[in-house]
Order: structure tokens, then sequence, then C-alpha cells
């Protein structure tokens, strides 16, 4: 499927959002910025996450519903792809709080490794990973893995039952009480905005462009996401309910159903977009998943140096030092690295086919 521009716009907005709320708790380290007392758009930002778990679900469900019938070992080759997508730029961002933790004499082997590998803990509630914001990449890998277990199974099928799966983990949970290691990331009510993004795919898959359709979910999907800045339910913000389990359906009720919503509407329109304020988004986009990660790098060193400006200008200022960093380490590092690791599997992989097909055709004669 040829690169949708909505939907970029759309991971720009989710990584943008999550980013000022960060912005917002730094500031507040010295006193409390006014736009922080704006109903609850101090924990709104964090929706930005479950709009990326849909988007992730729908794109993820699309590869999949793509993959040739005919191509060897399917599930191995979408993992290694996710690996060097995911890994590399994470890994390498990551020494800078690996040197952190180090100098504080703070880290320890055991969240070393589960950081660096994205791995539940076996201990409760699940730790956050060396880069906080690691922790939504934890719930994404769980489900990349869900994924290749099925694609073992054969391409065909693999998004209904890539479902399947997780909806028997979230009853397998229901029934054993899923707060408790391992199960807590397994059985988790938030992996179902996954799902809502994988029906997306197959409802996409099957439709197409959907205009009217779109316009409707996209339009509805806003108002009620946005009506949640002035509806209560602050606390659903909070990544440690997430990750000890107390608030993850009430999560997916508010934000997961509009998120998915707003997802399908970008995805049923599928709109290019042509003007230079649309590309400005589209490239925002391209580079979400560096400003992401950086974003926490970026704020450890602002409240390092914090300048003595009005708090308001230092959530501003702040919020804009993360957008540029990350556009650089996108170009700088994470598409450089990406695409040479991505050229370089190609290459192995072309050759182990031909490797393949010359014993094939030696064993033929």
């Amino acid at each position: 499927m040829k690169k949708n521009d909505s939907i970029q716009i759309l991971r720009a907005i989710a990584a943008l959002l999550v980013v000022y709320i960060h912005a917002i708790f730094i500031v507040q380290h010295h006193g409390i910025p006014y736009q922080s007392h704006f109903f609850n758009i101090a924990s709104f930002g964090a929706c930005g996450v479950d709009i990326f778990f849909a988007i992730s679900g729908f794109l993820l469900s699309t590869v999949a519903l793509n993959i040739n019938p005919m191509q060897s070992h399917p599930a191995i080759d979408f993992l290694i792809r996710r690996f060097i997508r995911i890994f590399p730029i994470y890994w390498i961002l990551s020494l800078f709080f690996v040197l952190v933790l180090i100098k504080q004499r703070h880290l320890t082997p055991s969240w070393f490794i589960n950081s660096y590998l994205l791995l539940p803990s076996l201990k409760f509630p699940i730790p956050t990973p060396l880069i906080f914001v690691g922790w939504t990449l934890v719930f994404e890998m769980f489900f990349y893995y869900v994924i290749t277990f099925n694609l073992f199974f054969g391409p065909r099928r693999v998004v209904e039952r890539t479902i399947i799966t997780i909806l028997g983990l979230l009853a397998l949970g229901a029934v054993v009480d899923f707060h408790r290691p391992v199960l807590i990331l397994l059985a988790n009510p938030m992996n179902l905005e996954f799902v809502f993004g994988c029906l997306i795919g197959i409802v996409y898959a099957k439709t197409g462009k959907r205009q009217t359709l779109g316009t409707v979910l996209l339009v509805s999907g806003t108002l009620l996401l946005v009506s949640t800045i002035f509806l209560g339910n602050p606390d659903i913000s909070d990544a440690k309910s997430v990750l000890d389990g107390s608030i993850g359906w009430r999560r997916v009720m508010i934000w997961g159903i509009p998120a998915a919503m707003i997802t399908a509407g970008l995805a049923f329109r599928l709109t290019p977009i042509h003007s230079s304020f649309g590309r400005f988004w589209v490239r925002l986009g391209d580079a979400s998943y560096s400003i992401y990660l950086i974003s926490l790098i970026v704020f450890y060193i602002y409240q390092r140096f914090y300048p003595p400006l009005i708090l308001d200008i230092n959530v501003v200022l702040s919020f804009i030092a993360v957008v540029v960093s990350g556009v650089l380490c996108h170009r700088l590092l994470e598409k450089p690295v990406t695409r040479m690791l991505t050229a370089k599997y190609d290459l192995a992989s072309q050759r182990s086919l031909r490797s393949w097909s010359e014993k094939e055709g030696s064993l033929g004669k």
C-alpha cells in the first residue's frame, strides 16, 4: 500500500501530543504554567499513545495482508524488518540514559536487559524502560510477536488469527486475573487498540476508499476525543496505571475507541497532501518515532539548564527543542541507519534466495 499522507500527519499529531504533556510535566517542577489550568489539557496529550496503537494495528495488518503467499519464511522476514525499524535508533538513544544511570549507580543488569530487548518483566507492575516512553514499545513489540507467531501458520488470514490470539489472551487474563508479571502485558486491555487497527485494516482491504464513511468517522472520533479535555478522567493518562492494569479498560473506552475512529476516518479518506504546509506535517509524521524517542533526552538536558523565563514560555521552548531535535535525529541518524540496515538485509535475502534456487536446480538435475 502507498504511504497514506493523512495517517502520517496523524502520527505527527500523536507524537506532538505526547511531547506536549511531557513539556508541561517538566515545567511543573518549577511552578504551574497557566495553560495547565485549562480543564484536562495537561493530561490530554497522553491520548497520543492510543492513537499510535490504533495506527500501528492498521499499518501492520496492512503489511501482513499484503505478504506474498509464495514468500519463503514470511514470519522471520516480517520480524527482522520490524527489528530494523524499532531497535537500532532505540538502542542508540538509550545509551544516553545508560551513561546517566551508570554515573548515578542506579543501573541494574536486569533493568538494562529488559530495556534493551523491550521485554516484559518478571516484576509487577512492569518497570518502565531506560527511556521512559519506551513502555509503549514493549506493547508494540508484543503486537509484532503475535503477528510473527501467526505468520508461522501461513500468511492467509494472519490478521484474523492475530485478532483471535489477542482476544484469547484477554479472556485468559479475565479468568486468571492478569494483575501479575508477564500477564499484565499479554492480557492488558490496551492491546485492544491494536485489534481496532487490525479491524480497520481488514475493512479497508475489502472496501478501499470510502470518503463519506471516512469523514463521518473522522469528525465523530475527533469530537469524542477532544471532548475528554472537558469531561474529567485525567487519571487515565498515567502510564503506571496502565502498567499495573488499574485503568486499562476505562482508557480503551475513553481514548482508544475515538483514536480508532480517527484512524479509520483518515484511512478511508486516503487524501494525498500536496500543499507545502501539508507536506511539512507529513515530514513531521515521518520523523515521529525520532521525536517520540528523543523527547526525554531533550527534556533532561533542558531541565539541567532550565532558563529563568515565564513558565508558559518554557513549555513552548522545550516543546520546540524536542521537535527540532527529533527532525534532525530522523534525518541524520534514524533514516540513514534504517536504510543501510534494510539494504544489507535485502541484499542478504537476495543472496540466500539465489543460493536456494541454485541448490534446488542442481537437485532437480
